[in-house]
């Protein structure tokens, strides 16, 4: 008997799952919605944009939950002759990453595997990469530990995560808001992941750890809007968290505070990057 296709809105199963959910590619287009900004800098200037992982030719870097590998698309040229190796839980994201990778790039490739096994040998990268990927991950434990195993003894971690307890969409409805917020952080498996990352870096064996935050704020109804708050209500109606009323009425006063120009919603996200200094 046929598995029941999982909903592209269960939050704590679908980014482990994507292959599986109703409509793979939603996650796709997330994906290429909600980090456009970010990707636009990386294209301007790639070197400034990876300069904390201190990138040059000749090393081996990992990107682990790569996604559609458009940022290590833009590293690879840089670490050349280096091996650039992205590597996702996702069939549907490795079939994206290789063909938008369909021009000739010698170092760069891309394979399916989790982060909780990596298919590669001790030692072998100089740099590890991880992109809101512990937030989904069952045991971050034992993935941060699989990252350091394939990392040089002299090499760098890097791990960019959303503190989901900072997330803010302001409503008029202080109350809805606030519910909003705290059902979204409530209902991700690992939503403050973040907030014990240095100390289980420090566990490991990292003894260098720098933090690194960036505050994200929107004044308009932008790509979060599209592919995070409106869906999350449409979970959030479904497990009884939501009533239609309810969720309704709170997209209806966001559309009216973004025309009046009272919209404002915010994160923040931390990367940490930690090594082993001798």
């Amino acid at each position: 008997m046929a598995q029941p296709l999982v909903p592209s809105t269960a939050f704590a199963d679908a980014w482990i799952q994507v292959d599986r959910t109703e409509n793979p590619r939603f996650f796709v287009n997330l994906l290429d919605a909600t980090r456009a900004r970010l990707l636009e800098c990386a294209r301007r200037s790639p070197g400034e944009f990876f300069a904390p992982l201190a990138p040059r030719p000749e090393l081996n870097v990992l990107d682990v939950g790569c996604g559609t590998g458009d940022f290590l698309r833009l590293l690879a040229p840089i670490v050349s002759p280096g091996k650039a190796v992205g590597l996702d839980l996702s069939e549907t994201m490795i079939a994206e990453a290789q063909k938008r990778s369909a021009e000739n790039v010698d170092n760069l490739s891309f394979r399916a595997g989790s982060v909780l096994e990596l298919p590669f040998q001790a030692g072998s990268f100089d740099r590890v990469l991880a992109t809101q990927l512990l937030l989904h991950v069952p045991d971050p434990l034992k993935a941060l530990s699989e990252m350091k195993r394939v990392l040089a003894p002299s090499g760098l971690i890097s791990i960019t995560e959303i503190d989901w307890g900072t997330l803010v969409v302001q409503s008029s409805d202080n109350e809805l808001a606030r519910r909003f917020s705290d059902l979204a952080c409530r209902e991700l498996r690992n939503a403050l992941i973040v907030r014990d990352l240095p100390g289980q870096l420090r566990d490991l064996g990292f003894n260098h750890v720098v933090i690194r935050p960036e505050v994200e704020v929107a004044q308009d109804l932008d790509a979060f809007y599209t592919w995070f708050v409106e869906p999350s209500l449409k979970h959030f109606k479904q497990i009884g968290a939501f009533s239609e009323t309810e969720a309704d009425a709170f997209l209806a006063d966001l559309g009216d505070r973004a025309r009046r120009g009272h919209y404002f919603s915010s994160r923040t996200y931390y990367t940490v990057l930690a090594s082993q200094s001798s």
